[in-house]
């Protein structure tokens, strides 16, 4: 069998809290927290999809490559043409010292006994039993390591269709250097982070989505699953991944740690303003599980949520390209 030391924590999204189990192993000391924050990783989606068939997504699609390329490091996702390769790429990164970044679909993972799919989940493979044909994984906020079999991985690593596209995506770096005094990449990392999301890209995301959302959130009623996409908007708000809030909690503590490094991120109040904010995303959460739960669709709870979480973005990003 083949293990490496295991330096995972348990955090609280899957993505920020690989970063942290990977770069502690190569030996670089940072929070959780704080990984989130230099990745940008606050983002603002609206998408049609199959099931649910209007879909909410509040972190940014490349939290992993910002973190990374922010503290100095190469980054690029490893990409490989089928199943079996990708297999073979993670065993030979193992064989190699190096633990790895995985993308996956909980759907494939035994262990979360889903029958919804939900591609783009971050793990960390730490190492493999032959014999027994499992890879060794730590996921997010579970202390122990997931004994999980090889087919099951070699699944959960490829999606080719839908919303979230993935081709075995793996990192594994040889080493991660130090990357000397945060500030400097701290304040880039909150002026990019707002003003990607006071922008958009290409007339998509940020507040253009969220004035979308709010134009479309009274005929949410009309929509076929509208109890399913209610509740699945609840729960990619509040309960998969984020930390509550939206992610907003947790970027609040890295403008906490922030603060100690820049003063002026406490002098404009970032720190508070994004807690507001936070508190704001979570009341619209409990609003939209309350309309899930109704007999007849009404929205009308969900959509004054909204409208305030719509200010109080729009207030906290535009507070926060101050500090550029």
């Amino acid at each position: 069998m083949v293990l490496l030391p295991v330096t995972h924590q348990p955090g609280r999204h899957c993505a920020s809290s690989g970063a942290r189990d990977l770069a502690c192993f190569h030996g670089l000391e940072l929070s959780e927290a704080m990984c989130f924050g230099l990745g940008a990783g606050l983002g603002l989606w609206l998408m049609e999809a199959a099931s649910p068939s209007r879909l909410i997504h509040l972190r940014s699609h490349d939290m992993e490559a910002q973190f990374f390329r922010r503290i100095g490091q190469d980054f690029r996702w490893t990409r490989f043409v089928d199943g079996p390769a990708s297999h073979q790429g993670l065993i030979a990164a193992l064989d190699d010292g190096r633990p790895a970044l995985l993308r996956s679909d909980i759907y494939h993972l035994p262990y979360y006994n889903t029958k919804t799919h939900f591609p783009g989940h971050v793990i960390v493979a730490w190492g493999y039993d032959q014999a027994a044909e499992e890879f060794l994984l730590s996921d997010t906020e579970r202390s122990e390591l997931q004994r999980t079999p090889f087919a099951a991985v070699q699944l959960a690593r490829f999606s080719t269709d839908g919303y979230f596209k993935m081709n075995g995506d793996m990192y594994a770096p040889a080493a991660l250097t130090d990357p000397g005094p945060l500030a400097p990449a701290v304040a880039q990392a909150i002026v990019f982070c707002s003003r990607r999301l006071l922008e958009g890209h290409g007339g998509h995301g940020g507040l253009t989505d969220m004035a979308r959302w709010l134009a479309q959130m009274p005929a949410w009623g009309e929509l076929p699953d509208w109890r399913w996409t209610t509740r699945f908007c609840y729960q990619m708000i509040e309960r998969r991944g984020t930390g509550g809030g939206g992610f907003r909690l947790m970027y609040a503590d890295f403008l906490d740690e922030a603060a100690e490094l820049l003063p002026e991120v406490g002098r404009l109040k970032l720190p508070a303003l994004m807690r507001a904010l936070a508190a704001d995303w979570t009341a619209l959460a409990m609003a939209l599980k309350d309309a899930s739960e109704r007999d007849a669709p009404d929205f009308g709870r969900a959509t004054e949520a909204l409208a305030a979480v719509a200010r109080a973005e729009g207030q906290y990003h535009r507070q926060a390209v101050l500090l550029a």
